[in-house]
């Protein structure tokens, strides 16, 4: 009776047997991890290199003369390269400049609009006052305006103070801060706790130095958002220099690529080595400052 008892049955189980199915369940779902991985990279890799593809035609596009631009078939590699396009451009048309004044433009412009926009979203985030609401939404609606519905007023008035071809009319509405950076540091002052107001209150401080001292330096990441939105807005910007600037003298970056295409003729070659010379500080911005731009998506959250 014992024997038959210990004699193992045809239906059961060798003990062995859950562990080897756990060894195969594991090397699928390992397999299949690697297998999607590498899909995801190959996505990823045909991805970037679409992005990737405007700009390797330009540089191409920048190193050839007008012969090889015109070329057909297209010639991705050019024969022989030509480097005297960038030298050319640098010292021939003077677009050094050009991008001394656009980087003097964009390097004013992340100054002020920082601490005007700040100042007037500290009062937004750490004051009560009747109308404070209504009023910051006043500011949030005038991101809806164009900005070419006040050009002519506007022409009008710089040059009644004589103001047109100077750099005052790109200057001076700066001091007024940005509806949006206002916004974000808005946003971003009241994630901050108030008793470390509280706590500067009582060792003296008062409004300015809480708002200069306390305030501005534990917000470094909606700094560094708002610097690289600003310096990328002014380095593109075309409209206003356009409009104001008529002199050769104050030419920013942006004009100075348009004077190189005339109804009489243009290099294009030229151009393109132009372009890539005006594309290297925003893209040395961006890549630095990369890693706060989504912390700039996360602060816009409404609060």
């Amino acid at each position: 009776m014992q024997d038959v008892l210990d004699k193992p049955r045809s239906g059961d189980v060798p003990p062995a047997a859950p562990a080897a199915r756990t060894a195969t369940v594991r090397r699928r779902r390992n397999s299949r991890a690697r297998w999607e991985l590498t899909a995801r990279i190959t996505a990823l890799s045909l991805f970037c290199l679409l992005l990737l593809f405007p700009f390797v035609w330009l540089v191409s596009q920048s190193l050839k003369d007008t012969n090889q631009y015109f070329a057909v078939p297209f010639e991705w590699i050019p024969s022989p390269f030509r480097w005297e396009n960038f030298t050319d451009v640098i010292f021939k048309y003077e677009f050094l400049h050009y991008i001394g004044n656009s980087l003097w433009l964009a390097v004013y412009a992340v100054v002020v609009n920082i601490l005007s926009s700040s100042f007037v979203a500290y009062g937004f985030s750490r004051f009560r006052f009747p109308g404070r609401n209504a009023l910051f939404m006043v500011v949030l609606a005038t991101m809806m305006l164009p900005g070419q519905v006040m050009t002519i007023s506007l022409y009008r008035f710089y040059r009644e103070i004589g103001w047109i071809d100077t750099f005052y009319p790109l200057l001076i509405p700066k001091l007024f801060g940005a509806a949006f950076e206002i916004f974000l540091f808005r946003q971003f002052f009241l994630s901050l706790p108030r008793e470390v107001d509280e706590a500067a209150r009582i060792d003296g401080c008062g409004t300015l130095r809480t708002w200069w001292h306390i305030i501005l330096p534990q917000s470094k990441p909606v700094i560094i958002v708002v610097a690289v939105f600003t310096f990328l807005g002014s380095w593109r910007e075309l409209f206003g220099p356009l409009i104001y600037l008529t002199g050769e003298e104050n030419r920013t970056l942006p004009l100075g690529l348009l004077y190189f295409t005339s109804p009489f003729g243009s290099s294009l070659p030229m151009l393109m080595a132009a372009i890539v010379i005006s594309l290297i500080p925003p893209v040395v911005l961006y890549a630095l400052g990369q890693k706060y731009i989504d912390k700039g998506v996360a602060i816009a959250e409404i609060k």
